[in-house]
């Protein structure tokens, strides 16, 4: 019997390796995707192990932008080429999350014409980056009636609508970002499509919670309040493999 196993387990690798596309328990997988969620978008990365037919545990690795349902797109009326920005917005911010889950099968996939559907829950690490924002500023030249511009770290106290022409560059503030750690834990649905065994296609849907020691400031304080547990619907598609 043992021996007879193994020749078998033998003749579905050795069919894997011939490109055929077997229906056996793999070991391991790996996927990576995008996705979107109700306060920005992001990438994601997966790896893990297949334990049993039923579940598969893996660690996840991922980046997503975060913003503020406060923030309101604003441009300065006086000049029409002026860029939009969001007015009263303190910090750009940059979510990066490094966790644990698994997959709990809810729906087999029998052959290439089905599709699986599993349970995924997950949690660890979260880390939010602030990037402070920078704005072109209208400031009186010294040497002229003109004005001219200046790239300024936004300041709540002094910067209004008028003085603010548009945002400045993506590079501003490189040099002075913060790091704030906290948790998150996601819960959804995932729906493998693959016409193959051995391929992973997903869409995933779910919510997921970041939660932090302290509100985290996206908008200055005296514009807007600022959130310490941010809580979205998320939606993404993935592309993998299984293998031995």
């Amino acid at each position: 019997m043992l021996l007879g196993g193994f020749a078998k387990g033998q003749d579905a690798q050795t069919r894997v390796a011939n490109g055929e596309d077997v229906n056996v328990l793999y070991k391991s997988m790996a996927l990576g995707g995008i996705f979107m969620h109700s306060e920005g978008w992001g990438l994601f990365f997966r790896k893990g192990k297949i334990v049993t037919i039923f579940r598969k545990s893996f660690w996840e690795i991922e980046t997503a932008s975060m913003h503020s349902d406060k923030e309101i797109k604003s441009q300065n009326t006086y000049y029409p080429d002026a860029s939009s920005y969001y007015f009263g917005k303190l910090n750009g911010m940059q979510v990066f999350r490094v966790g644990l889950g698994n997959y709990q099968m809810l729906w087999r996939k029998n052959d290439e014409h089905c599709v699986e559907v599993d349970a995924v829950y997950s949690g660890g690490l979260s880390i939010a980056v602030l990037k402070p924002v920078y704005l072109e500023i209208l400031q009186s030249s010294a040497s002229t009636t003109e004005l001219v511009l200046s790239d300024q770290k936004y300041d709540p106290n002094t910067d209004t609508p008028a003085n603010i022409y548009g945002r400045g560059s993506v590079f501003d503030g490189l040099g002075q970002l913060s790091f704030h750690p906290g948790a998150y834990v996601r819960l959804g649905f995932n729906f493998d499509y693959s016409g193959r065994h051995d391929m992973v296609k997903g869409i995933e849907t779910g919510i997921e919670i970041d939660a932090y020691p302290q509100p985290i400031q996206i908008m200055a304080p005296q514009i807007a309040s600022n959130n310490q547990f941010f809580l979205n619907y998320y939606l993404s598609i993935s592309f993998g493999k299984r293998w031995f």
